[in-house]
Formats: structure tokens, C-alpha cells, sequence
């Protein structure tokens, strides 16, 4: 599970570094609703997987980074997302797992996972992560963002 405090802390002092710009304007600049900015800011409230790839592509930074899972902001480059309906593709190949296989072994609801390849839904940060955690690789590398 992600944790709030950490994101809201991150997104807090990479705001400050970042010419001190405040929430109002990063949400416009993003096209967030500024309240949401505040919720994240004061950690109630988990950020949508758009919603935190716009804000690590702002600050130029990884996903890792913004959710408090890596210490040091890496200069990296990264590569616009790809549908999370490709990329679950992509990631079953690259795991060498069939659907079933990868659905049980990351205890996600058969549904859900159909739901996602079909791009009728998308995943939760959690449920990325917890993708992450159980192959033990970066939350960009499961969402595409990693060259």
C-alpha cells in the first residue's frame, strides 16, 4: 500500500525546490482540480496513476521517487505511458506468465484483471505497486515509463 505521508511529504518539498510553486498553480498548470493538490498535499487522498505520472513528468522525476519508495531523484529519461491494457500485455510477456498465471501469483481478482486488458478500468497506485512489490521492480517499469 502506498504511503500517504511519504507522497505528501516528497510532492511537498519537490514543490518548494521547484520555484516554491504553490498548489493552485501546479494544479493549473497540470490541469488538476486544485482541491486535489490539497488532499494530496495533507495526505488524504491517493493520487490517480494519470494524475502521478503528470506530476513525476513535471517535476522530472520517477514515480519511485514521488511515492517515496527511492531516496535520490536520478536524473532519468523517461517515455510516455503506454494504455495500462498494452503495458499488462507487454508485462505478462516479459514475465513469461500466462494471464491465469499472473493473476494468481499477484492476487488480483480475475475480473479486475480482464477489466484492465480490455482498458475498461485502470489500476489503482496500490494495485501497481503491489504488482511492483511482487516482481520486485520500480512502479515506472510496470506502468512503461522506463526506457
Amino acid at each position: 500500500m502506498v504511503n500517504l505521508s511519504n507522497f505528501a511529504e516528497t510532492l511537498s518539498g519537490l514543490m518548494f525546490e521547484h520555484n516554491n510553486i504553490n498548489g493552485k498553480a501546479l494544479a493549473n498548470t497540470l490541469g488538476i482540480a486544485a482541491p486535489t493538490i490539497t488532499r494530496y498535499l495533507r495526505a488524504e487522498r491517493t493520487p490517480t496513476v494519470e494524475n502521478l505520472v503528470l506530476l513525476a513528468d513535471y517535476f522530472n522525476c520517477s514515480v519511485d521517487f514521488l511515492l517515496g519508495l527511492e531516496e535520490q531523484n536520478t536524473a532519468l529519461t523517461f517515455k510516455p505511458c503506454p494504455p495500462f491494457s498494452q503495458q499488462l500485455v507487454y508485462l505478462t510477456k516479459y514475465f513469461k506468465l500466462t494471464y491465469y498465471a499472473f493473476y494468481h501469483a499477484v492476487k488480483i481478482p480475475e475480473s479486475t484483471f480482464f477489466e484492465w486488458k480490455k482498458g475498461e478500468s485502470v489500476p489503482t497506485i496500490d494495485s501497481i505497486k503491489k504488482i511492483a512489490d511482487f516482481f520486485d521492480c520500480r512502479v515506472d517499469f510496470i506502468l512503461g515509463r522506463e526506457n
